[in-house]
C-alpha cells in the first residue's frame, strides 16, 4: 500500500477543510492529520528518530533519508500520515499504467484495533444518510471508546479494548 498523497487529497489541503500538519526536508513533504489516526504507532516503532511523541514537533524530517520516511508511512493503515515526492526527488520509474480503483470494498479488522475499510463502498449512519469519507482508508471503531464514532480515535489504547 502507498501513502503517497492523492491530487483529491492535496487539494483538500488546500482547501483547509481539515487541519493538516506540513514537514518537509525539501524532497518530500510529510502530511499529518491528527483526526485520521488510529495511533497503530507503526511509525513510531518503524523509525523512531523521525516519530517522537515526546518531542515537539514529533516529526523530524531529517532524522533519516527520505526513501526509509516514505517506507515506513507506507506502512500507516488510516493514511493519517501521507507523502509527496518533489519532482526533484525520482525514486523508481513512472507508471505505464493508472491504478484502478477497487470495485469492492476490502475490510482488515486489526487486532485490538479498529476495522479498516477501503475500496469501493458507501458508508450510511442509523438513519441511511451517507456519511462523507474524505479519505481512501476509513477506520471504524470496535471497542465503542470513540469521541468519533463511528470513525476510530485510538481510544481502544486508552480503555485496554483487546478481542
Amino acid at each position: 500500500m502507498s501513502n503517497k498523497v492523492t491530487r483529491a487529497e492535496l487539494a483538500r489541503f488546500k482547501e483547509n477543510n481539515e487541519i493538516v500538519k506540513e514537514f518537509s526536508n525539501g524532497e518530500i513533504t510529510v502530511f499529518w492529520q491528527a483526526d485520521q489516526c488510529i495511533h497503530s504507532a507503526n511509525c513510531v516503532i518503524g523509525l523512531p528518530p523521525v516519530f517522537n511523541t515526546k518531542k515537539r514537533p514529533w516529526i523530524n524530517i531529517h532524522a533519516s533519508d527520505s526513501k526509509e520516511i516514505m517506507r515506513i508511512i507506507d506502512t500507516c493503515p488510516s493514511r493519517a500520515l501521507t507523502y509527496l515526492k518533489s519532482t526533484k526527488f525520482v525514486t523508481s520509474k513512472a507508471r505505464k499504467t493508472v491504478k484502478k480503483r477497487s470495485k469492492f470494498a476490502r475490510i482488515q479488522i486489526l487486532q485490538n484495533g479498529p476495522a479498516l475499510i477501503t475500496g469501493n463502498f458507501i458508508l450510511r449512519d442509523t438513519k441511511k444518510k451517507k456519511i462523507k469519507i474524505s479519505n481512501e482508508v476509513v477506520a471504524l471503531c470496535r471497542c465503542g471508546g470513540s469521541r468519533k464514532k463511528p470513525f476510530c480515535d485510538g481510544s481502544h489504547h486508552t480503555i485496554g479494548f483487546t478481542d
